[in-house]
């Protein structure tokens, strides 16, 4: 990974948007470069946000503060010379959160993390109408884990469903209570490629690869 400090090249700009889970874009949010918490910005009121000279070669996780949401981070991304957009957030409040939670009768471990990817069809992302995900696809993460960690997967009703054994139309996919490292997400379907995400699992926090950075069909 290049280092953060000592870079004498300019650097590219890397940019996107703080979507709610459930509700309208989130603005006045602090998001930062967890390799380098120096370098932040704030969402305006459009949930836009934008980084400028951010050292091509390096890895950049952003993170996302907000005092009505759950902290929340990105997937890790190797920034190319032409930089980065549409790198998302799609945060969510603490009451949404227990809620899903709930669903799958999971008791968050502050000591781990919950990790959340879609799996989405090509041209999809959260900037589109209607559901957006790659059906029929299964997820594997590396270092494996148990399988009471996951995957699950969301329904076509955005509701994550353990009976379910691959993605729906919503393309969502999660595992929970996962311990502190990293890990790479892969996805797989007959006849389908797909990218592959690189996670940095920390402690009490929610890694959310939304699309179109998640596991986008290439």
């Amino acid at each position: 990974m290049l280092a953060w400090t000592g870079c004498g090249d300019p650097g590219v700009t890397v940019s996107g948007d703080a979507f709610d889970f459930v509700g309208p874009m989130i603005k006045n949010a602090k998001i930062s470069v967890l390799e380098d918490p120096s370098r932040s910005t704030t969402s305006d009121t459009s949930g836009h946000f934008v980084l400028d000279d951010i050292p091509v070669g390096s890895e950049l996780t952003l993170v996302l503060d907000h005092p009505d949401y759950m902290p929340i981070q990105t997937a890790t991304h190797t920034i190319d010379e032409g930089g980065l957009d549409r790198i998302t957030f799609q945060a969510v409040m603490p009451v949404i959160y227990m809620l899903l939670a709930d669903m799958i009768a999971v008791t968050p471990d502050p000591e781990r993390c919950q990790l959340v990817t879609t799996v989405t069809r090509v041209g999809k992302s959260l900037y589109d109408e209607g559901a957006h995900g790659e059906a029929g696809a299964t997820v594997m993460i590396d270092p494996p884990l148990p399988a009471e960690h996951g995957p699950i997967y969301f329904n076509a009703s955005v509701r994550p469903d353990r009976a379910l054994t691959e993605t729906s139309e919503d393309g969502g996919v999660l595992y929970v209570n996962v311990p502190p490292g990293e890990y790479t997400w892969t996805a797989h379907k007959s006849g389908v490629t797909f990218t592959q995400l690189a996670i940095r699992c920390r402690a009490g926090l929610l890694v959310n690869a939304s699309p179109p950075r998640g596991l986008q069909v290439l």
